[in-house]
């Protein structure tokens, strides 16, 4: 299996290493609030009308990225907001005026 995997990677011959391009955390803006990271005024009263005070720390990293739309790799113990920053970012991406076009409104 080691062989197959091997042989099929020299297939692809060499890469050029001095294309690749690779961004680490180092340089990730911490976002202290909600209200900072720019999100819409429909979702901040949601979630606030949820009871969330202040994004945890993986959301203070994360949301502002993937709202720009960078590709995002966020690793953090349960519990900690992930899937909360994760469906926050997709709502605040989401088109909500497409439906009201379709609609004819």
């Amino acid at each position: 299996m080691a062989a197959a995997a091997a042989a099929g990677s020299s297939r692809r011959g060499p890469m050029d290493d001095d294309k690749l391009s690779f961004e680490t955390s180092a340089g990730v803006e911490v976002v202290g609030s909600f209200d900072a990271m720019g999100i819409r005024e429909d979702l901040l009263r949601g979630i606030y009308g949820y009871g969330f005070e202040k994004p945890s720390a993986i959301q203070q990293r994360a949301v502002v990225p993937i709202i720009a739309g960078r590709d995002v790799i966020a690793q953090a113990q349960s519990g900690t907001g992930k899937t909360s920053m994760v469906s926050l970012s997709v709502c605040q991406l989401v088109d909500t005026n497409i439906h009201e076009e379709l609609k004819g409104g």
